[in-house]
């Protein structure tokens, strides 16, 4: 997912990976969750993450 570790992480949707991304990050990196929780969804750090994490789902191979 792009994040400052590298938890392999899976999931059925791109709903469901962010979902679980948070999950991962809320208790691995409280700190970094409570940044996210702040942050505008609107903020250009969001909006280039979201881009970035799409493209990533999108091109990822199924398992």
């Amino acid at each position: 997912m792009g994040g400052m570790c590298d938890e392999e992480i899976t999931a059925g949707s791109k709903d469901e990976m962010l979902a679980k991304g948070m999950e991962h990050v809320e208790a691995a990196h409280p700190e970094m969750a409570e940044s996210i929780k702040k942050m505008s969804p609107a903020d250009p750090l969001m909006v280039d993450w979201q881009k970035k994490f799409d493209a990533s789902y999108e091109a990822a191979p199924e398992k």
